[in-house]
């Protein structure tokens, strides 16, 4: 399998922006995983974990851990290739699954989970659709189930989420961050909420202690793909009720709804840990967490204006064409990558992680410059 295309998969040519090799990989059939055109994988636990971390020199000592909290839906080969870029013993991973996924997603997964102590499959399955309904739900009921564990900060992930840093970097942006969380900063669209509804945390029957606010939240949006502090997690969970805050998000008739109960519950100030009083007022693009090259109101499919000439929900398909700019990117996460249409982008994002040469992690004054949050909470943790 791939033996014709992989002839053309020069991945230090494609990272160097080498347009001839890029043209002879692309003219000649992209590496492409669909269903009819699956690996040929052993799954007892010794070869599973060959190929994740086999080809790999010994596990570098970790300052923090991670826990990388995915939703996912398809394609089991796509789901281990992901986590090979970021396996490490010392970070912990925590998977939900669509309850319409193939019997072969779901039993893979499940038998990696028993191979590693550190990745956690839930058996609860939930109904995602594209207008991003469960997506809350699932992220959070990983995120509880992986509050008992060492963690610093959460990297909160949908099923084609490439992750294009390394373990240590990773481990190295959370010791800078502290205690800061990580998302963009807008206002939500009227359109992906009830308006209507009792916005106040009383109204919400938010505060688990009876506490009584009666000042409406701002509902607030960015991605779905955050960075949350565990502190600002385990106070979630201690502090307030989530039952109705995500029935209130998740309405069934509304789309775009998965972007904005955990920008409202952080950039509304409710006294939790890991929140510090600043302006959020102002509309702050996430210069950090995901990297996506967007291409609004035009249809899916051909499009000359994306590198890769292909677009799927307003975000350019990410081919090798993207590889120079993502190895280049100060972002942790680069969206959307689809097996099915260039399973090369993979391979070659591994090999460069692999190989370190994945973009810098930016440092505090990059930091302090774009996130609010982080100025606030340097001067909290300072004082």
């Amino acid at each position: 399998m791939f033996r014709y295309e992989s002839r053309y998969l020069n991945c230090t040519e494609f990272v160097n922006g080498n347009q001839e090799s890029i043209d002879s990989y692309v003219i000649s059939g992209r590496m492409r995983l669909h269903k009819d055109k699956l690996l040929d994988l052993q799954m007892d636990c010794d070869s599973i974990k060959n190929r994740l971390f086999g080809d790999l020199p010994p596990f570098r000592h970790l300052k923090r851990s991670i826990a990388f909290v995915r939703n996912i839906y398809q394609l089991y080969e796509l789901q281990e290739a992901f986590l090979s870029m970021t396996y490490h013993p010392g970070h912990f991973y925590c998977y939900s699954i669509d309850q319409k996924s193939d019997k072969r997603l779901k039993k893979s997964m499940r038998v990696l989970s028993n191979c590693l102590d550190n990745v956690i499959v839930l058996d609860k399955e939930y109904a995602f659709d594209r207008s991003g309904h469960k997506q809350d739900e699932a992220h959070f009921d990983c995120l509880e189930r992986l509050l008992e564990k060492n963690w610093s900060h959460a990297i909160i992930l949908q099923n084609f989420d490439l992750l294009i840093k390394t373990p240590e970097q990773l481990s190295d942006l959370s010791e800078l961050l502290n205690e800061t969380s990580i998302m963009g900063s807008d206002h939500a669209l009227t359109g992906r909420y009830d308006t209507n509804a009792d916005w106040t945390p009383a109204g919400m029957m938010l505060f688990k202690n009876d506490e009584i606010l009666h000042k409406k939240l701002v509902v607030r949006k960015s991605l779905n793909e955050v960075i949350l502090a565990k502190v600002f997690v385990q106070s979630i969970f201690e502090k307030l009720n989530l039952n109705l805050a995500i029935k209130r998000f998740d309405n069934e008739s509304l789309f775009g709804v998965d972007e904005m109960m955990v920008m409202t519950l952080y950039e509304n100030y409710l006294g939790l840990d890991g929140q510090v009083k600043v302006d959020f007022t102002d509309s702050r693009e996430d210069e950090l967490t995901r990297f996506t090259d967007w291409q609004f109101n035009q249809p899916d499919g051909p499009n000359t204006e994306c590198k890769s000439h292909w677009l799927r929900h307003s975000i350019c398909v990410l081919g090798v064409e993207y590889l120079q700019e993502i190895s280049k990117s100060p972002m942790v996460i680069a969206n959307k990558v689809i097996e099915t249409f260039d399973f090369g982008t993979v391979i070659c994002t591994r090999e460069m992680i692999n190989d370190n040469k994945t973009g810098r992690i930016p440092d505090a004054e990059w930091l302090s410059k774009r996130f609010p949050q982080f100025r606030g909470m340097r001067v909290k943790v300072n004082s």
